[in-house]
């Protein structure tokens, strides 16, 4: 055989079993070793697994508590927690509620100030050279107090109320009984 098998020896780093300290316990047959809070230490086996639950699910008959605040969104929290939590949400919800019907009742406000603002504006204009016109409950634009209905071949078209006897004014139309006739004034 030619060649030769060639071992390097290393040295192991770390601290060795034997450099912890061990804690006496008494020695019953299952005991297993582990390091607990930094102690090399015999543990029963059935202290290691007694009330231990399950990672992928297990009943829980008994009562779990935490103490601690989570820090994580993973993490196991209390009542007093959760309770806190949902005090602090109502006082948020509350004051959101107050301020939008804070903000409601001033919106209300402002479109009545507005539309009293607006109905003063157009009020103003009304009956004024470049002003605004009126419209009849029809729709009909109102010129002297008279609805037009519209302009064909050029001659505006009006609605009016006319008087049904002679009012005694030379030119002015009359409905005698559902004929139109012009008064002819009254003699002198």
């Amino acid at each position: 055989m030619s060649g030769s098998n060639s071992f390097t020896a290393s040295t192991p780093s770390g601290m060795p079993l034997s450099a912890l300290p061990v804690q006496s316990q008494p020695a019953p047959a299952d005991l297993v070793f582990g390091i607990f809070s930094g102690q090399g230490q015999f543990v029963p086996q059935s202290a290691i697994w007694t009330g231990a639950v399950s990672k992928t699910g297990d009943t829980l008959t008994g009562l779990l508590s935490c103490a601690l605040a989570p820090t994580d969104s993973t993490h196991l929290v209390n009542k007093a927690y959760v309770d806190a939590q949902g005090g602090q949400m109502s006082g948020i919800v509350s004051t959101l509620v107050t301020q939008a019907q804070d903000a409601a009742t001033q919106a209300q406000t402002a479109s009545s100030r507005a539309a009293g603002a607006a109905s003063t504006v157009v009020s103003a204009q009304k009956g004024v050279p470049n002003g605004l016109a009126t419209l009849s409950q029809e729709g009909n634009l109102v010129l002297g107090g008279l609805d037009c209905l519209g302009v064909r071949n050029g001659h505006v078209l009006m609605a009016m109320d006319l008087p049904t006897t002679d009012p005694g004014i030379s030119g002015v139309w009359w409905n005698n009984g559902g004929y139109l006739c012009i008064s002819q004034g009254t003699s002198a």
